[in-house]
Formats: C-alpha cells, sequence, structure tokens
C-alpha cells in the first residue's frame, strides 16, 4: 500500500531559467518527493502491517516481553510505529541513528516517540561514519540481545545507514584502523555489497553474530528497509542478525581487499583478523530468527511512476539495479538520450531504434522482457513527453579534493555530456539524489543536470566547469549558481532507499 504524505513545496527556480526548464525542474522535484513519501517509515510498516499476516501475527504474543534494538537511517520512524503497536508490552529498548535526526524532525508525530518511552535513543555517527557514541551503542544493544531468555521477544529494525550506528571492532582491531579501511575502500570506488563484506569480517556484531547472542530469545523478528540493489538481506547494515550462508566471509573479504589492491595496507590486527577461520557457531544460523523486507527502492519507483501517470507523463521505468562508476552510467544515460531524441524528431526508424537500445539497456541492467517492452513503450509514446525513472546506487573513486557526491557528480557530468550531444535541446532535464537526504559529506541530496546547468555556468563566469568534475568538487560547481539554485536539498528524510534518478524528455 503506498501513501503519500505532504511535503513541503521546493523552492521556486530562478527567473534566469525559461519557462518549460522552470517546469521541468519543479516536476521532477515533485515526482521525487512522492517518492519518498512512499517510504517514509509509517508509509512502510502501515502497509507491510495491514496486508502481511506474518508481520501482524508477530506483534502477537501477548505473554511475552518485547524488546526492541535498532540502527539505521529510518529506525526513529520505525521504533515510533513499532511502540504504537505493542503498548506496554514494550519493556526496553535501545536505537541508533544519525546525529541531528531528533532536532529534524521535532515535532513530526511520525517520528516522535511517546514521552515517557522505554527506547533509549543514541544519535551518532556524523557524516556516516562510526564514532565511540556508535560503539556504545553497540555494546548496549549487544549486552540486550545477550539478556533474552524464553519468555523475550527482540524486535530489530534495520536499515541503510545501520554499518555505521552499529560499529564493534573485532578486538584487537580499533574504530580508526576500521574507518580507514572503509574509507580506503570508498575511495577506490568499491560498491557498498563489497564493503558491506569487509565491514562483517572485522566486526563484533554483524554477519548474524547479534541475532547469536539472542538465541535464548522464544524469538527474534527483523524488519527491514532495504539501500542495497537487489534487497541481499544479509549486506543490509552488514547484516547483523543474517548469518551468511554458503560464504566465507573472510575469505570474500580478503578477495574484496586484494582486488582494490588494498591488501598489503591493512594494518596488522586485521590481517589476523581475516585470515582467521571464523567460528563453527557462526556458520549457522538460530532458529528462532524471521526477517521481513519492508521496503526497497521498488517502493519509491512505483509512486513516482503512479504519480506521474495519474497527471498524464508517460512514464517507463529503467532499471532499479543501477551500478558502477558515475562516469560510466552517466555516459550510458547521455547515450540513452541521444537515441530517444533522436527517434522522437523522426531521425531514426523504428528498427534502428531498436538495434541502437538493445545494447544501452543490457549495461543498464534490464532483462530482455524489460528491454522489449521498454523499447514498445517508446514507439507507442514517440510524440509525447517521457519521463525515465531509474534506481540504485553507483560509486565515485576519488582521485581530487574536493566537495560532492555520487549523486551531485552525476548530474553535472550529464550537463556537460548532453550540453555537446547534436539535435538534442538543452530542455532535456536530469535529477539525481539520493532518498536519505545526505550525498557525500554535504547537506545536499543531489542535483538537477542539463545543458542549461553548464550554459548557466558559462554566462555567469564565462567559463565551462569541467575542472569541477575532475576535481570531484560538484558541490562547489553547484554552489556557485546563484547560491545553489540547483542542488536537490531535502535534509535528513527519515528514510533510505538508495538513489533516484529522474529523466525528463521533452517530446
Amino acid at each position: 500500500m503506498i501513501r503519500f504524505s505532504v511535503i513541503r513545496p521546493w523552492r521556486l527556480v530562478s527567473r534566469r531559467m525559461s519557462t518549460s526548464h522552470c517546469a521541468n525542474v519543479n516536476k521532477l522535484r515533485e515526482l521525487f518527493s512522492s517518492g519518498l513519501a512512499a517510504v517514509k517509515p509509517k508509509s512502510l510498516f502501515e502497509g507491510y502491517y495491514d496486508t502481511s499476516s506474518e508481520v501482524h501475527e508477530s506483534f502477537n504474543h501477548d505473554h511475552k516481553r518485547y524488546h526492541v534494538i535498532g540502527f539505521g537511517k529510518a529506525v526513529l520512524g520505525m521504533a515510533v510505529q513499532v511502540e504504537k503497536l505493542l503498548g506496554r508490552r514494550l519493556c526496553s529498548g535501545c536505537i541508533s541513528i544519525p546525529l541531528g535526526t531528533s532536532e529534524r524532525f521535532a515535532g513530526d508525530v511520525d517520528f516522535s516517540l511517546s514521552p515517557n518511552t522505554v527506547i533509549e535513543v543514541i544519535e551518532c555517527a556524523h557524516n556516516n561514519l562510526p564514532d565511540e557514541r556508535s560503539l556504545m551503542a553497540a555494546r548496549k544493544m549487544k549486552q540486550i540481545a545477550h539478556n533474552m531468555t524464553s519468555e523475550d521477544i527482540l524486535c530489530v529494525l534495520v536499515s541503510g545507514g545501520g554499518s555505521a550506528l552499529l560499529c564493534l571492532p573485532k578486538a584487537p582491531v580499533t574504530l580508526t584502523e576500521k574507518l580507514q579501511i572503509v574509507k580506503l575502500l570508498s575511495t577506490s570506488g568499491a560498491s557498498i555489497d563489497e564493503l558491506n563484506y569487509v565491514r562483517i569480517a572485522l566486526s563484533d556484531v554483524k554477519g548474524g553474530q547479534l541475532a547469536l547472542l539472542a538465541k535464548n530469545a522464544c524469538r527474534i523478528y527483523s524488519y527491514v528497509i532495504s539501500d542495497i540493489v537487489g534487497d541481499p538481506i544479509a549486506l543490509i547494515a552488514s547484516g547483523p542478525t543474517v548469518v551468511p550462508k554458503g560464504i566465507d566471509v573472510n575469505e570474500k573479504a580478503k578477495d574484496i581487499l586484494m582486488k582494490h589492491r588494498l591488501w598489503d595496507k591493512l594494518p596488522n590486527a586485521a590481517i589476523h583478523i581475516i585470515e582467521q577461520p571464523r567460528d563453527n557457531e557462526n556458520k549457522h544460523g538460530s532458529n528462532n530468527n524471521e526477517l521481513f523486507l519492508l521496503g526497497s527502492n521498488a517502493v519509491a519507483v512505483c509512486s513516482i511512476a503512479q504519480r506521474a501517470q495519474s497527471e498524464g507523463l508517460k512514464c517507463i521505468v529503467l532499471s532499479k539495479q543501477l551500478e558502477g562508476n558515475v562516469a560510466e552510467l552517466c555516459a550510458m544515460y547521455v547515450e540513452l538520450v541521444a537515441i530517444l531524441y533522436n527517434f522522437k524528431k523522426g531521425l531514426m526508424s523504428d528498427t534502428l531504434l531498436s538495434d541502437k537500445l538493445n545494447p544501452i539497456l543490457i549495461k543498464f541492467k534490464c532483462t530482455h522482457a524489460e528491454t522489449d517492452e521498454f523499447i514498445r513503450k517508446v514507439i507507442d509514446w514517440k510524440m509525447e513527453p517521457l519521463l525515465i525513472v531509474g534506481a540504485g546506487e553507483p560509486t565515485v573513486c576519488v582521485s581530487g579534493s574536493g566537495k560532492g557526491g555520487r549523486n551531485q557528480e552525476l548530474a553535472l557530468r550529464f550537463s556537460y555530456g548532453v550540453q555537446e550531444l547534436e539535435n538534442v535541446p538543452d530542455s532535456v532535464c536530469f535529477l539525481s539524489a539520493g532518498t536519505d537526504g545526505i550525498d557525500g559529506p554535504t547537506d545536499a541530496a543531489g542535483a538537477i543536470g542539463g545543458a542549461f546547468v553548464a550554459n548557466d555556468y558559462h554566462e555567469r563566469f564565462q567559463q565551462d566547469g569541467k575542472s569541477f568534475i575532475e576535481n570531484n568538487d560538484s558541490y562547489s560547481f553547484y554552489e556557485a549558481l546563484n547560491g545553489g539554485l540547483y542542488f536537490v536539498k531535502t535534509g535528513h528524510t527519515g528514510t533510505n532507499v538508495m538513489d533516484l534518478h529522474l529523466l525528463l524528455i521533452d517530446s
């Protein structure tokens, strides 16, 4: 069930933009907001609770004591819903959420625990980096799990960002050492899957170890909101309640570090931990453990498509599994724009369209069925404006010293990519933003892209801004344009289902 909440109106864009640009930019902002509304914790929890008998049953052990622990960017809102469902049956709890979350949502009933709540709230992990308070939160949750008995039920709330919010390195690895390892992986372009395998190998609570501590509980119920492509439950927040099956985590972590040429840069303590065989107990799951996937980017994409279609805008879902380096992904988007616009202007036959689109859609990880449907819709809607929706989580290889994030860099690269195309007007508009409201170490969720963005920069400063791309400094580029005219800023959204890409092509 998809529910729409009221989103504050976006700031109107500059008068320097043409009327069509202004309308297109504001339309994409509104559609992005509708996607966010659908994946708010209340919407996801209520929808799943109303339609899933298994989730409903998990809250109906009337003669047991309930306890809740949680970690992630969506966990405050999730905890509010659990508290309402359990009432006085909830005996204790502890959640770890990003720094500033409580202040950000002060007065919002969907993010406000009761005045006499039994849930301890720990805010930590500034800029999504674990800190001493993350360690404190992990130790407290570890103790709650360890104290479970056959009279207790443990509810575990999990969402994206949980890896930083529940951090307890395996001794003798220190927090500083683990942070350096994760930073090296991130700047090398490692995927979130790869990051989490290494995190699990070096953790005392991840990779199912938290659930193993609660093995004496009557039941363990995990409620999960996915922030990883393909929704691999074992890797979301590094899977504290999921024991990886059929995978030697330490061996996998070593392979990843070798792939990115980082093995020789590890501290001796980390090498020792990874080369040790894992305990046999960790290879077996607990039979009292059940998980529910409450939401993913599929919900946000569906909401955007429904909203667009209800307003008469033709919408095609491209992919919900976008990964890879933003430079390569940008080139794919630019090529897609060139193909679609040339077809819409009668410069390409139906047959040539199919020949051109097939290989590019394969790169976007579309199946044969999805490719056929995409091409059919493009042909059917040749004379209509098209909205293309993508979702996923690409990566950035950082070589410069600038400030930015993958969404801002993708939008900036797209702006200069489409500027160089022939026969494509500068009205083509692109939005790339993170559903958590945070793109890299910045206060932006993402940015708007299009040739009009690159042209605006040239008009103001009499030069192009490609050097900002080379220096990974997309934030400075966008900040220079009328104080952030083309930023997408939402603040912390209280949820996280990766990134959304919206591409609007006029007829």
